[in-house]
């Protein structure tokens, strides 16, 4: 991975990992979830390029203001996964496995 991909997607993290202390105001479980959106956007990354991964990670933040509640990382897989097969790229494994 790039420097600057590695450095936009840990801001992403950051960004998500502060709405998340903004709305819920708890850090309870996060760690697993930050692991699986982690790999997700990594994923994103790898097969279709940052603006994608971008997307992702504004869903995430965008659940979390709105549902009040952090998304599983299957449904943000299986959102990551349609995104990527509309912008015409193949999904990966892990992407599919959701």
């Amino acid at each position: 991975m790039e420097r600057d991909a590695e450095l936009r997607r840990n801001g992403h993290l950051y960004e998500i990992a502060s709405v998340n202390d903004e709305v819920l105001g708890s850090r309870q479980g996060f760690p697993a979830s930050e692991a699986g959106y982690r790999k997700t956007l990594d994923s994103v990354l790898d097969i279709a390029g940052p603006d994608l991964m971008d997307e992702v990670a504004a869903s995430i933040k965008d659940h979390i203001r709105t549902h009040e509640e952090r998304p599983a990382n299957q449904a943000v897989r299986k959102d990551a996964r349609k995104l990527v097969s509309k912008a015409g790229y193949p999904p990966d494994d892990y992407l599919n496995a959701a």
